[in-house]
């Protein structure tokens, strides 16, 4: 299973972790550190019942646990936290989560997911759920600023530099450093605090991550709708050569590995997947590069290497539906939140939100009841 899960999920090619894991029948050896022959000896248990019962207690438990345990409501017992994915309101330009065609509205991604985790959260705990939610406002959970990680910033700025001698100017040199405090900022900092205090404070069953996707601008220079739109869920995996030489990634990898995470993340991404389709109509969306791998038989189910679904030690799945620069799903966001159906370019449908909320809430109920006995 080890092997397994490492070759099909993990790490997809043998030459990307032949340096850093070593594997015979009895046992896998991984290395601790870069540059050392300092290694971890990892025994492979012959009988599953004993591997069973050495394995370390999670704080998550199985849906196949869960659903034993369950009554009247369909996800009675289950412990859901939700993870509206980016920052909202003025954070949103500072992520890049934030787009404007013309006069209308700004399309906030981080604004539309918290408005779909709050309804959804509601919708939940009347099918028996405990909820949570990782982030409950626009603002972030990390208490660091990009003013307070300005040393690392300019530590970061120092690498990339070496020894050569600067070329930009102390202006331009100054706005690299600010800018690289505020991707330290929202792309490392609050993604640490929201895995502490999923791991640490909350510990639910699995997460739910809440996001729209968003296809490239036709023109970067300026912003025009596409076409396209889609669906797909992510799991953890598809680790890179050059991620899995990291020391850190490779021990959190392996965690994930280990705790089998991965078998309930499957069975919840294949549920979504399908629900989304189903509420939907929209096609799957497709990997092409190295950077993801396909998991399981459900199509637009794929694995990746994203920060948050490597350090939420639980089962996490990370929702994108849609394609927020579109031409149909930008019309679906100016229209709003409202109730009931409405004609929406051309087309008669319920709130973008609305339909996003019953798509996971089936995808939820539908990831139970594959447990039932």
């Amino acid at each position: 299973m080890f092997e397994k899960l490492l070759r099909k999920v993990y790490v997809p090619r043998e030459s990307w972790w032949k340096d850093w894991i070593k594997i015979d029948e009895k046992e896998a050896r991984i290395r601790k550190f870069a540059g050392k022959e300092d290694w971890y000896v990892l025994p492979f248990s012959s009988c599953s019942g004993i591997a069973s019962k050495n394995r370390r207690q999670e704080y998550w438990r199985p849906a196949a646990n869960l659903r034993a345990i369950a009554r009247e409501k369909p996800l009675a017992g289950f412990f859901i936290a939700l993870d509206p994915g980016h920052l909202g309101g003025k954070y949103s330009k500072m992520e890049g989560r934030h787009f404007v065609i013309g006069e209308a509205a700004a399309v906030k991604e981080g604004d539309l997911a918290l408005l779909v985790a709050k309804r959804l959260s509601k919708r939940l705990r009347g099918l028996g759920a405990k909820v949570s939610l990782v982030r409950t406002r626009k603002k972030p959970v990390t208490k660091d600023t990009p003013k307070t990680l300005r040393k690392d910033a300019e530590a970061w700025q120092k690498r990339i530099e070496g020894d050569a001698v600067p070329t930009q100017t102390k202006k331009e040199r100054k706005k690299m450093v600010r800018r690289r405090g505020e991707i330290l900022f929202f792309r490392s900092s609050e993604i640490m605090a929201r895995a502490l205090k999923v791991n640490e404070k909350l510990k639910p069953d699995l997460v739910v991550c809440i996001h729209l996707n968003a296809a490239p601008w036709p023109t970067p220079e300026k912003n025009s709708l596409v076409e396209r739109n889609d669906y797909h869920v992510l799991t953890n995996g598809a680790y890179l050569g050059g991620e899995i030489a990291l020391d850190n990634q490779r021990l959190e990898m392996l965690v994930k590995l280990l705790n089998r995470s991965h078998k309930d993340e499957l069975s919840l991404a294949e549920c979504m997947a399908q629900s989304f389709k189903r509420a939907t109509g929209l096609p799957a969306f497709n990997y092409k590069g190295p950077n993801a791998v396909k998991v399981g038989e459900v199509a637009g189910v794929w694995g990746r290497n994203l920060m948050a679904n490597r350090l939420y030690e639980c089962p996490v799945v990370f929702l994108e539906p849609y394609v927020a620069n579109s031409k149909q799903v930008f019309a679906r966001i100016q229209a709003g939140d409202y109730e009931g159906v409405k004609e929406v370019g051309g087309k008669s449908c319920v709130s973008l939100v609305e339909e996003y909320v019953d798509a996971v809430i089936a995808g939820l109920v539908a990831h139970a009841a594959s447990h039932a006995n």
